[in-house]
């Protein structure tokens, strides 16, 4: 396996493997506020947009675009930023591709899973040709039986997998530190599905017709690098079939901060202290529920109404200038104390008390591994075993435990591993 050393040189083997054209989409008139400058181009975010659309339109990776403008988090953006877009000319306008001779027109009806980028792969087109084809206004909203039209398409080829294996998909082959990878399997006959990613065990849900999916997490500080997924099928007669899939993890675009404590609080980061109840909380987020209780997209765990992130998932961080350098394991929500928490999906309760660094801390099952925490709250509301709805009271925000002010710090493990938040807001998983 080729090591990769860092993220330019994924984005140059990445150039390699773009299916179809590398036509560029021209910015439309509502988008007159982009301009050239020292050789870059500058786009505006116009309403709707998000980081993968803009991508797409413009034949670049979301890391690229992150990473040329130092995001901080790359699920917020609004409209009037302005995004600097490398190697990418404003004169280049959205022409129809030459199709090659035996290309003929198909269509294509959307299946559960699926992306753009899967589709105009699978049948050897750009992204670009399916977007103007089919009018797209925003190319990350498919539907589930949407029927596209292909034009000047080849019949796709499938991969060639050992049987019982019919297909293997990965919602993102080239994904950022942090991120909760979605990986789809079909196969030909009866069998089980297990994994490992990392020395850490996948949990397949087996949806009917052969399908399955299964979800695993990308630590934040893992190396940039090329790592394999492993997937066996266990099938009916005891015997294995084992495949590789390969993913590509590049760094994320995360900032760093030093965080100042008073000599009270400073006490907090006394190393047994955090052993003790890191290790309360291992034991907790070990334990995986068979059923996955959460259905959809999260929601905020706070109201939209006064929504205010005060520090993003990832980003590295140091206590009173120490050298020692971790990161932060979810998202914080700015806010006065006594603010409403709401569960953001279903769930179960399995801890509701007053932890020392977190504070007051109430941890959710959403089932599958999947965890969620809130800490530093003002008071506790809901007890071990109770059972939630998405929506529903759970606590208010406070300023308790390791912090230096009242806000609610939202975080959410897979496997003991913490991932980003908001991914399962903006995205629903599976």
């Amino acid at each position: 396996m080729k090591s990769v050393k860092n993220f330019m040189k994924v984005a140059v083997v990445l150039g390699f493997l773009v299916f179809g054209s590398s036509v560029l989409a021209s910015p439309t008139a509502a988008q007159e506020g982009n301009r050239q400058q020292q050789g870059t181009f500058v786009y505006t975010v116009q309403p709707g947009d998000t980081l993968n659309a803009i991508a797409r339109r413009f034949n670049l990776l979301p890391t690229e675009i992150a990473l040329a403008n130092r995001l901080s988090n790359v699920n917020l953006l609004f409209p009037g930023q302005q995004l600097i877009l490398p190697a990418v000319s404003p004169q280049v306008t959205a022409v129809p591709p030459t199709l090659s001779p035996g290309r003929v027109d198909q269509t294509h009806t959307v299946q559960p899973g699926e992306t753009l980028f899967t589709i105009a792969a699978a049948y050897g087109v750009s992204l670009e040709t399916i977007i103007l084809a089919n009018h797209l206004a925003n190319p990350d909203l498919l539907q589930i039986g949407q029927t596209l039209q292909i034009p000047g398409s080849s019949p796709p080829i499938p991969e060639a997998l050992a049987a019982p294996f019919a297909a293997i998909e990965l919602s993102e082959p080239t994904i950022i530190q942090g991120r909760t990878l979605v990986i789809r399997v079909k196969l030909t006959a009866a069998a089980t599905l297990s994994g490992d990613f990392e020395g850490r065990p996948i949990l397949f849900r087996d949806s009917g017709n052969g399908q399955f999916w299964g979800i695993t997490a990308i630590h934040a500080m893992t190396e940039p690098n090329v790592y394999p997924i492993k997937i066996t099928a266990n099938l009916a007669n005891s015997s294995q079939v084992t495949l590789f899939k390969e993913i590509t993890v590049v760094e994320g675009p995360y900032g760093q901060e030093n965080i100042q404590l008073d000599s009270e609080r400073g006490g907090l980061l006394d190393p047994e202290l955090i052993r003790v109840e890191q290790e309360k909380l291992d034991n907790l987020w070990s334990q995986v529920s068979p059923q996955p209780y959460w259905q959809g997209a999260f929601w905020y765990p706070v109201g939209l109404d006064s929504l205010r992130i005060t520090s993003n998932f990832g980003t590295r961080r140091s206590y009173n200038g120490s050298s020692e350098l971790t990161f932060h394991a979810g998202a914080d929500f700015g806010g006065d104390i006594g603010k409403p928490i709401y569960a953001p999906a279903a769930g179960k309760v399995v801890l509701a008390e007053k932890l020392a660094v977190r504070g007051n801390a109430v941890l959710l099952d959403h089932g599958l591994g999947l965890f969620s925490g809130y800490w530093h709250q003002s008071q506790l509301i809901v007890a071990v075993g109770q059972e939630v709805r998405q929506g529903e009271l759970i606590g208010f925000i406070g300023d308790t435990g390791l912090a230096t002010g009242s806000h609610l710090h939202w975080e959410m493990r897979l496997n003991g591993i913490a991932v980003e938040p908001l991914q399962w807001v903006q995205h629903s998983i599976p």
